[in-house]
């Protein structure tokens, strides 16, 4: 089973105000493939915890031509591109009803053992000098079985920090986030971003001031 597809069909509910499959929602359909993927494969969360270890996602990037409008049928299919003895590279394409590419993406995953902190991967770098930072403290509905803030959240937080009317007149051509250190419940955090022309840069740290995630939004005109 070198390739899973997945086809569905976007409804008005899980739209944006655009009326668009929202980034934060492919990025949810994307690990949710990934998953069911690596289950048919017989090496997937449940095999793994087995014997003490786990997946972990280390680098996310996806490319979007356009994302699926409301009443759209689209479908998402992911293969693995390499694996080593510590990564493996798994990659997607989103499709439309016609089979034209609406986009793709590249994520790395981390095997790791459950007792040992996975090292810190190579990242985006952070570079304003004269960010805007917004607080924000990890909820309950932030946080996932590992009681970590969820991919989608960290993806959401970044993508709250662009305007509406920024969306209404760009979409998310390509998105990259780094993954440094688990946010946990209850933790307090500094957003920091930066938008440089159609470039925005978001960096999420900790009261300790580590770095947990860098992201960037690149910005393309509808």
């Amino acid at each position: 089973m070198k390739l899973l597809s997945e086809t569905k069909t976007l409804t008005a509910a899980a739209c944006n105000a655009q009326m668009e499959l929202p980034l934060q929602s492919l990025v949810r359909e994307i690990i949710d493939a990934a998953t069911d993927h690596a289950n048919a494969l017989g090496f997937g969360y449940d095999r793994l915890l087995a014997n003490g270890n786990a997946w972990v996602l280390s680098r996310l990037c996806v490319e979007m031509q356009r994302f699926p409008a409301v009443g759209d049928t689209y479908t998402l299919t992911t293969w693995i591109e390499a694996t080593n003895r510590h990564f493996s590279t798994r990659n997607f394409e989103i499709t439309d009803s016609n089979g034209t590419t609406l986009g793709h993406s590249r994520t790395v995953w981390a095997g790791i053992d459950r007792q040992c902190p996975v090292a810190p991967p190579a990242r985006l770098r952070f570079a304003s000098k004269n960010p805007t930072v917004t607080p924000y403290t990890v909820q309950v509905s932030d946080i996932d079985s590992n009681r970590h803030l969820t991919t989608a959240r960290y993806v959401e937080l970044a993508v709250n920090c662009l305007s509406l009317d920024d969306y209404d007149r760009c979409f998310p051509g390509r998105f990259d986030i780094s993954f440094m250190k688990e946010c946990r419940f209850g933790e307090a955090l500094d957003i920091s971003h930066s938008l440089d022309g159609s470039t925005l840069d978001v960096a999420i740290a900790n009261s300790a001031g580590e770095t947990c995630c860098d992201a960037r939004i690149i910005l393309t005109e509808r």
